[in-house]
């Protein structure tokens, strides 16, 4: 009844009068989660992020950012913030085995690149200190292991707060492009080749802290970033033009584009409602949904492109379907966290192989997923389930909204 009556609520709304009958298809989908292990980070955990090259899929990395508690040192003193960078393997049965532990500045962000640079696999992180880094994943000997390439400061005394590479549509064109945003606000355009690191252009995007930055994965020329401020703002690098709105009711804190369906775009705020844009007109987006907690970080599943991960907050993490854009609806919660939900991911390890290689003969479970949390400095890998049921609601022209008859037909 409830399904029925929101999606009545949320179509008849943008009505006229005169509109005729149509039918609306709801796929009513439920997921469900086990957790297959959990790793004590000891320091504050807010990223994690799964490999996506191939004979690397079962490898990811968790970062953490620790505020020293050490009242004799001057608030301006960024050395109070201490991190480490875990580098996990996923084993058999599920279960978690570290690769190795760096110890680091406050862990911001991390990122892989989507696609190899000179047969290098890449990771990109920014930290407290305000540099953007580049890591290689390496395999000498058997033994897997993360070295620091090249690092560059993006602004003076900021913390870079989140990246994105160029490469989501796995393009790669001999250098490699990195957006990342920081906490004056700016956001900052660096080029990676096989040689260097360099920073090509900067904007002073927002009036506060600049959380996310984005590109278009379909049209890399453009950036999509959201502040503090409330601004959700799109740049053209190419011409330096922006346009920017304020729809958002609170910060905006997290965008993805979709590598597969062209002109979508997804972005989440503190204000606790995901919005589902069309690249092509961002005034207003194409339908929102509250979530029920502020959305720090959103993720599109790596496989059909239609399902969002979203990290909550203190509401947890949220599956949300995405299939219809026009009515997005959330299909599976996880709240094993007892802190901020921050970071979330999913593995690139398709179903056949998490069957074959992780969970023997347990074919029904579809993803694996990692999850991280603030305080409680607690990361879980978590095996998901997705089962599909769908239901026909028809929505006709309605003389008098009054008229209950009318009305049970909507919802009978």
């Amino acid at each position: 009844m409830e399904v029925a009556i929101r999606c009545y609520s949320l179509l008849v709304a943008s009505l006229e009068p005169s509109n005729l009958s149509f039918r609306v298809t709801d796929y009513r989908k439920s997921s469900t989660f086990r957790t297959l292990d959990t790793f004590d980070t000891e320091f504050s955990a807010d990223s994690v992020e799964w490999c996506p090259i191939d004979s690397f899929k079962d490898v990811f990395v968790c970062g953490t950012y620790q505020l020293m508690k050490d009242e004799n040192l001057p608030s301006n003193v960024s050395s109070k913030r201490l991190g480490r960078i875990y580098l996990f393997q996923i084993v058999q049965n599920g279960r978690l085995i570290i690769l190795q532990k760096l110890e680091v500045p406050a862990v911001l962000d991390m990122k892989w690149a989507h696609v190899t640079l000179q047969n290098k696999i890449l990771l990109g992180v920014v930290n407290s200190l305000g540099h953007l880094q580049i890591y290689q994943l390496k395999n000498d000997n058997e033994k897997i292991t993360l070295e620091l390439l090249v690092q560059k400061r993006v602004g003076d005394e900021v913390l870079a707060l989140s990246l994105d590479w160029c490469t989501g549509r796995l393009m790669n064109e001999g250098s490699l492009k990195i957006v990342v945003s920081d906490s004056k606000g700016f956001v900052s355009l660096f080029e990676l080749n096989e040689k260097e690191l360099n920073k090509i252009n900067s904007w002073s995007a927002h009036g506060f802290e600049a959380w996310i930055a984005a590109f278009n994965y379909w049209d890399t020329n453009i950036i999509y970033s959201g502040g503090d401020d409330c601004k959700f703002q799109c740049i053209d690098t190419r011409i330096k033009t922006r346009v920017s709105n304020k729809v958002h009711g609170a910060g905006v804190t997290s965008i993805h584009s979709n590598a597969a369906r062209e002109f979508l775009l997804s972005s989440g705020s503190y204000d606790e409602i995901l919005r589902l844009w069309d690249t092509r007109n961002l005034k207003q987006p194409i339908s929102n949904i509250n979530l029920g907690g502020g959305i720090w970080r959103l993720k599109w599943d790596p496989f059909k492109w239609k399902y969002l991960f979203a990290a909550c907050m203190y509401s947890g993490f949220r599956i949300v379907d995405c299939e219809n854009t026009e009515i997005p609806s959330v299909i599976g919660e996880y709240n094993e966290h007892e802190s901020i939900a921050y970071g979330c991911d999913w593995s690139y390890l398709n179903s056949e192989e998490i069957s074959g290689q992780i969970l023997e003969k347990e074919t029904k479970y579809a993803f694996l997923m990692a999850t991280c949390s603030f305080y409680d400095h607690v990361l879980k890998l978590s095996a998901l389930n997705e089962m599909r049921q769908k239901c026909n609601y028809y929505v006709q022209k309605i003389d008098n909204l009054s008229d209950d008859s009318t009305l049970s037909q909507l919802i009978g």
